[in-house]
């Protein structure tokens, strides 16, 4: 029971839990507690036992819960059905070898079905007695092939398991025989006619499906005796010997297999002779490579031997447009192996053969070869710069690179890939000196630009060099030019600064500054201003002096920076000195003329009078005095003595002002009262 509820009825009252085995039915399954029930759990567990295969159901009904008060609760039942599958997966064999057979590798392939299980979920175990050492793991593999198999009994064994667990079994013997013997060709006596005490090379090809066990050669001497030897076995079975008795020879080939097939090859000969009549060998004749580049070393080599000496080794060699020269290469030797280093510069066909020669006399002239001389090599390119790697908007930029071909250059283009991904491809093949060749031009973009170098020879090969870069940027500074003050200039109070600046792209501010001392310190006016051209200036404050500088900086969007320095000029912020000398106050002056003293404030003028004034200032000078009578402005002088002469008519007092200006705009005013009779 599940252990949910204390008390189960059949547990109180014998057999009121009915269960019939017969019908499959359990009838009666109650429990119940004392205290309420608030945790979920397991009402109960069935365990049954299935007699025979096939679909199960479970149905529950009439299901109850209830509370103290035979309150019932309202229960969902989810009913289902158990399939019970005892009967294995039955195996068939699709494709596999015959019960006996002579070749040695084999192919096997099978499948599977089952009353219950999916075919695709039916997985498989194999093993081929007599050859693996266990069985394969368990998967869905449904194929296997065997490999260079040896002679003899084999068996495959297969194992299928369905969902349930049940294992099928399958197996299947077969045999592998080999009655075939060995295969004997290729058979020859390397020289068939050879001199006394030299060496003749027997050698032939061998071959068997199951391997070759034992190769033997036998020999009947002249004189009629028999000799049996062993060969032995590189690329070719072989026995190499020399032989001391003139005569033919006759030689056959006895061969046996791993499984103790024979077989015997018919009988050859070679002779033995006395004297040297045997020509030199040429062997191994080789071009190498067979395809040259123009202007690359092709080695034409050879081996001669001779039984007694070699004499000489030459080489014909007919060119591709039919001339053709003889020459020796005896000197040119490496044990037996003679040859000819040389380079050749005409494009096609070479011919050539051997000719050698022994001290004998007896020559001997090799087959007839050829190799090849085309243009393979593409144009090289070596040196690519852009010269400079960093150069300012606007200006030249010069690319050039050494291009080279061992035939002809076709054309040099060059690929520029601008900062904006934008591209242009163009040739510079007109543009060269020597083996540069180059391309100068400008670039108004700013940014990393990539290219690189494509060159054709006129066989068409191609090369492309590696990616190079360069930089364009705004390197120039703004350029700066101070309208006012220039120099020389005296200046005071407000100061309207102008100047001119201008780039080739933007500039983002403008500062200016002062320096009182010719530069030896300065002092910031303002700070990233507009470039309007005028910035006014309050020098109030400033000390006076005649050693002040203006700078103008001004910044582009690449921060480069442009300037200007003015000469000297002055600042005054003084008033001048000013005093009026004539008419003077307690003066009687007659027509002009100062006449004597007389007592009072005022000065007394009868007739006309000249106004004298002193005017000075050291640093910036006098610009001009100005005259006024009783506040109306009537004459100005700008040379010393400043003065101006007054005779209108008049009688009684008025006040004279007299205003001094200095060149830095400063003024000063001074004013005196006079009584004046004037009748004329």
């Amino acid at each position: 029971m599940g252990g949910l509820f204390e008390y189960w009825a059949d547990d109180l009252i014998n057999n009121f839990t009915e269960i019939d085995n017969q019908n499959g039915s359990i009838i009666n399954i109650v429990a119940f507690s004392s205290s309420p029930i608030n945790k979920s759990g397991i009402f109960a567990t069935i365990i049954f036992e299935t007699i025979e295969e096939g679909i199960t159901s479970i149905n529950i009904s009439d299901a109850i819960i209830s509370d103290e008060n035979g309150n019932a609760t309202e229960i969902e039942i989810f009913n289902g059905s158990v399939a019970v599958d005892v009967t294995p997966p039955d195996i068939t064999l699709i494709d596999y070898p015959s019960a006996t057979i002579d070749y040695r590798d084999v192919y096997f392939e099978w499948t599977a079905t089952d009353d219950v299980s999916s075919t695709k979920n039916i997985t498989f175990s194999y093993m081929l007695e007599g050859y693996d050492a266990d069985w394969s793991a368990w998967g869905y593999t449904k194929q296997k092939s065997y490999y260079s198999l040896n002679a003899g009994d084999y068996t495959f064994r297969i194992k299928a398991m369905d969902d349930a667990g049940n294992i099928g079994w399958l197996n299947y013997s077969f045999s592998i025989v080999d009655n075939t013997p060995p295969v004997i060709s290729n058979i020859n006596a390397n020289p068939d006619v050879q001199q006394i005490n030299e060496y003749v090379n027997i050698s032939c090809t061998v071959t068997d499906d199951f391997g070759v066990a034992e190769v033997k050669v036998n020999i009947t001497y002249p004189d009629a005796t028999f000799h049996e030897f062993i060969m032995q076995h590189n690329s070719k079975y072989y026995f190499n010997q020399a032989y001391s008795l003139a005569g033919v020879y006759n030689f056959s080939i006895y061969a046996r297999d791993v499984n103790g097939n024979e077989a015997i090859s018919a009988t050859y000969q070679f002779e033995i002779i006395e004297g040297d009549f045997i020509p030199p060998v040429i062997e191994d004749v080789a071009a190498s490579p067979v395809i040259q580049d123009v202007g690359k070393n092709v080695t034409v080599s050879a081996s001669v031997t001779d039984n007694v000496a070699v004499e000489d080794v030459r080489i014909n060699i007919t060119y591709p447009d039919g001339s053709y020269e003889n020459f020796s290469i005896f000197q040119n030797k490496t044990d037996s192996i003679f040859y000819c280093i040389k380079s050749y510069n005409m494009t096609g066909t070479y011919e050539f053969y051997i000719y050698a020669i022994d001290t004998s006399g007896n020559s001997n002239i090799s087959d007839i070869y050829s190799f090849e001389i085309e243009d393979l090599s593409p144009p090289a390119i070596e040196d690519v710069e852009a010269n400079p790697s960093l150069q300012n908007i606007g200006d030249l930029v010069n690319i050039s690179c050494n291009v080279t071909d061992n035939v002809a250059v076709e054309d040099v283009r060059i690929n520029i890939t601008y900062p904006d991904g934008s591209y242009e491809n163009f040739s510079i093949f007109q543009n060269k000196t020597d083996s540069v060749y180059y391309c100068s031009k400008s670039y108004n973009l700013i940014g990393t630009y990539e290219f690189y170098i494509y060159a054709i020879d006129t066989s068409g090969n191609a090369n492309v060099s590696n990616v190079y870069q360069f930089e364009i940027e705004d390197l120039s500074p703004p350029h700066v030019e101070i309208v006012f003050p220039v120099g020389g200039e005296v200046v005071g109070g407000e100061v309207l600064i102008k100047w001119e600046a201008t780039d080739n792209g933007e500039i983002t501010g403008i500062t200016i500054k002062y320096s009182p001392n010719n530069g030896l310190t300065w002092h910031r006016i303002v700070r990233n201003t507009e470039n309007d051209g005028e910035y006014l200036w309050n020098t109030t404050g400033l000390e006076d002096g005649n050693e002040y500088l203006i700078q103008i900086s001004a910044v582009d969007e690449a921060g480069n920076m442009g300037k200007d320095i003015s000469a000297k000029f002055t600042v005054d912020n003084s008033k001048p000195s000013l005093a009026i000398e004539k008419p003077h106050p307690g003066k009687l002056y007659i027509f002009d003329r100062e006449v004597l003293p007389i007592l009072g404030q005022k000065a007394i003028v009868i007739g006309k009078i000249t106004i004298v004034a002193q005017a000075t200032d050291e640093l910036a000078g006098i610009a001009k005095v100005e005259f006024y009578m009783d506040g109306e402005y009537k004459a100005e002088d700008t040379t010393t003595p400043y003065e101006w002469t007054w005779e209108e008519k008049a009688f009684g007092t008025h006040t004279i002002k007299v205003i001094a200006y200095d060149n830095a705009g400063n003024k000063k005013s001074e004013e005196v009262e006079i009584f004046v009779i004037n009748p004329l």
